[in-house]
């Protein structure tokens, strides 16, 4: 077999197995059939140019299933969860697909499909990563947490008490506008703070990341709750699963980002040099035997100059 049909094979078994193309649109597309392939050899590189134009670069998010065990939610509530969270998946791989499709070269910032398809694409991705994080840590009906666990130490620290961070991240979900409440690490300042979401792309700090997740859109809680946002967002809380809030942070505390932000240029990075830049100008020029420090040789100061920082000795 030559390299030619290792290729065609790969890109065929690649693509039957994603879904992307039916076996009868692969064999028109990429395996030319058996007469005409020594009709018409086909080079490596045209090979390769036709899989790139069948194979598509869109990112694709996979929904998930979730299994909420809380009694807290109504089973409507739960099936209007999914139901909008495979919509965000379906729409996002919609504009992901449609991205590839965008011409790059009519983008600007006044009207342009590219800018609007990018916000939606961010929207949308947003929203699935906050509905599968939210998810995961509720509906714990053993919730419990330990003063030794490391959730409760790192927030008491951040904080001042365990409570006061609490009450903090109650007001964050009632001070939501349809959006969510979020404890985030934050690693510029290597602390734990709680944030306010509006929507699903309104007041996430850069690079902040999530480690517990609030759900405050009305569909969250009206079906069950009406218009008692407290008694949801405790009835929540109560449930919270430690267990897996304490993993996010242990695995955002191992990654140690806040390095991310002590990167810095190197101005000169030949040795000699920073040496010799360091020795043209030492601080202090010459120290006595009984360690006064002698002046630097000066001029003498004028009318409107101040007087030098180094008193000279009486002799």
């Amino acid at each position: 077999m030559d390299l030619k049909q290792i290729i065609r094979g790969a890109v065929r078994d690649s693509l039957e197995k994603s879904g992307q193309l039916s076996s009868k649109k692969i064999n028109k597309d990429l395996l030319s059939e058996k007469n005409k392939a020594t009709a018409s050899k086909v080079s490596l590189a045209e090979a390769v140019k036709r899989a790139r134009g069948v194979i598509k670069e869109a990112l694709v998010a996979m929904p998930q299933s979730f299994s909420l065990n809380t009694e807290k939610l109504s089973d409507i509530t739960k099936r209007t969860h999914q139901q909008l969270y495979s919509t965000y998946v379906d729409v996002f791989n919609k504009t992901s697909a449609a991205l590839d499709g965008a011409d790059v070269h009519q983008s600007n910032r006044y009207s342009s499909s590219f800018r609007s398809l990018k916000l939606d694409e961010a929207y949308n991705l947003n929203a699935i990563k906050l509905h599968e994080l939210y998810f995961h840590n509720i509906s714990d009906q053993a919730s419990e947490i330990s003063v030794d666990a490391l959730p409760y130490m790192r927030l008491a620290r951040d904080f001042g008490t365990f409570e006061n961070w609490q009450f903090d991240f109650m007001a964050c979900c009632k001070a939501s506008r349809n959006g969510w409440a979020v404890l985030v690490h934050e690693p510029y300042k290597n602390v734990y703070m709680n944030v306010v979401i509006d929507s699903h792309d309104a007041g996430l700090p850069m690079g902040a990341v999530p480690i517990l997740v609030m759900d405050m859109f009305e569909h969250a809680y009206m079906v069950d709750y009406e218009t008692a946002q407290d008694d949801y967002i405790v009835a929540m809380m109560r449930e919270v699963n430690w267990n897996v809030v304490e993993a996010r942070m242990a695995l955002v505390e191992q990654a140690e980002l806040t390095a991310l932000y002590m990167i810095r240029p190197v101005y000169n990075a030949v040795p000699q040099e920073m040496l010799d830049s360091a020795s043209t100008a030492p601080p202090i020029d010459q120290v006595t035997a009984d360690g006064d420090v002698e002046a630097p040789p000066t001029t003498p100061p004028g009318p409107d100059q101040a007087p030098s920082p180094y008193e000279t000795r009486e002799q």
